[in-house]
């Protein structure tokens, strides 16, 4: 819902201005003048410019705005890198003119927003004129230079008095989230997102009716009931065919992200992320239900058990609906190196992987080494394939226990995409496929 405010709050409470400072100085040494020399005149200039600061103050609290006050971004998801723009509409909720001010909004790093506007002077309140003299909607473009759920807003007013001796700012409105998703790319398609154990099922799922079994034809064999002849295949291929049921695959994969505090700078670890999002957003769109261990404490939400892939009672976030990439994306934008690391998230990988009872593709993404090493190598025969992203902060030691194991291991190069750094696994899986 956009944020809406009537009342504003001081967000800086009245002050002199520099001129208003120099005034009431000015003012303090002519009384200082006056009681030294005795001179009514220099009294009189001593208390006015003393008393003018208060007064100019007095004025911009009475006279502050009050404004109702909405927000919206076009559009409202966003990631690192794109563009929004964001429309504040304010309206005066006052029977007088508003006083001459500026604007701007109130938004976190990460969020470049301009500095300090004319604020236009808007007509007094008209309840009859829902769009009149007495509202005004201010447009900004800014680009998304952070991950994450960004409140924008309130919307701050400063004004002075008309001398220049006061000034004070006001906030208006509630914060609305703008919420950043991580960095995106399109990934070329490969051994990487095909498991091996499930051979053709997986393509045929690409093409299947999403409410019926496969129909596939083959050649009759001594024994097959003549009531299974397909007979449009037998006129096309002119020989006898018959129908073969194939139940439709539910193909799943499975993602380790290495949260852990400490491991990695700040731009490794948004490196990471971008080439988790990615790759998680490929696999959806390849028809993968895709299931997510974090090694700190659970941040994703997903749909936690979810039915379609065989994780009833399971913990670990799956995300294999219809907009399910929106969904991992959102949930992508809020995670953060946890504070608390985790001793059983590679024990939580194991489970789900031998739930799913075929070897599946697993990829992890790891920052650093773990107490669980040997366990996560040993993984390797039920990944297929099994590919680990190792950022630059990895330990050597750990290429070569998972290398020994069977894994892929793709060194991510600091500021590479997750465009070059998937070519480069693919490349090697084709090595090693057709090697």
């Amino acid at each position: 819902m956009p944020g809406r405010g009537r009342a504003s709050s001081p967000l800086t409470k009245p002050r002199p201005t520099a001129r208003g400072w120099t005034l009431g100085g000015i003012g303090v040494a002519a009384l200082i003048a006056s009681a030294l020399l005795g001179r009514t005149d220099v009294l009189f200039v001593g208390v006015f410019l003393t008393v003018l600061p208060l007064a100019a103050m007095i004025s911009v609290t009475w006279d502050r705005p009050r404004l109702g006050v909405t927000r919206s971004f076009h559009p409202d998801v966003v990631a690192v890198g794109e563009t929004t723009t964001i429309v504040t509409t304010a309206r005066n909720l006052s029977g007088r003119p508003s006083p001459a001010a500026r604007w701007r909004e109130f938004a976190p790093a990460g969020i470049d927003v301009q500095g300090r506007a004319p604020f236009p002077r808007l007509g007094p309140h008209d309840a009859r004129d829902l769009q009149g003299r007495d509202t005004t909607v201010l447009r900004q473009e800014v680009v998304a230079e952070k991950r994450g759920s960004h409140p924008v807003g309130p919307l701050v007013i400063s004004r002075t008095d008309p001398f220049g001796i006061a000034y004070a700012e006001y906030a208006l409105g509630q914060p609305r989230a703008l919420l950043v998703t991580p960095r995106v790319v399109p990934l070329a398609h490969g051994e990487l997102d095909v498991a091996h154990s499930e051979g053709t099922e997986h393509e045929l799922l690409r093409h299947s009716i999403p409410s019926a079994d496969e129909l596939i034809a083959r050649e009759y064999r001594p024994g097959d009931p003549l009531r299974r002849v397909h007979w449009r295949a037998t006129a096309r291929h002119d020989k006898l065919m018959v129908r073969q049921e194939e139940q439709r695959s539910n193909p799943e994969a499975w993602l380790l992200l290495d949260t852990r505090d400490g491991l990695a700078d700040e731009a490794a670890f948004e490196a990471q992320i971008d080439l988790m999002a990615s790759v998680g957003v490929h696999l959806l769109d390849e028809g993968f239900a895709v299931s997510v261990v974090e090694t700190a404490e659970r941040q994703l939400t997903g749909r936690s058990g979810a039915g379609r892939t065989g994780t009833l009672g399971a913990t670990s976030p799956t995300f294999d609906l219809s907009g399910s990439d929106r969904l991992l994306l959102a949930d992508l934008a809020g995670v953060e190196p946890g504070v608390s690391p985790r001793d059983d998230a590679v024990a939580e990988l194991a489970t789900g992987l031998r739930r799913a009872g075929r070897s599946v593709p697993v990829f992890a993404f790891l920052l650093g080494g773990t107490a669980e090493l040997g366990s996560l190598a040993a993984l390797r025969s039920m990944g297929d394939p099994a590919v680990a992203f190792l950022a630059a902060s990895t330990p050597p030691e750990v290429e070569e226990v998972l290398a020994d194991a069977g894994w892929l291991c793709v060194a991510c190069a600091p500021g590479e995409d997750a465009a070059t750094s998937w070519q480069r696994a693919l490349a090697r899986q084709r090595a090693v496929t057709h090697g």
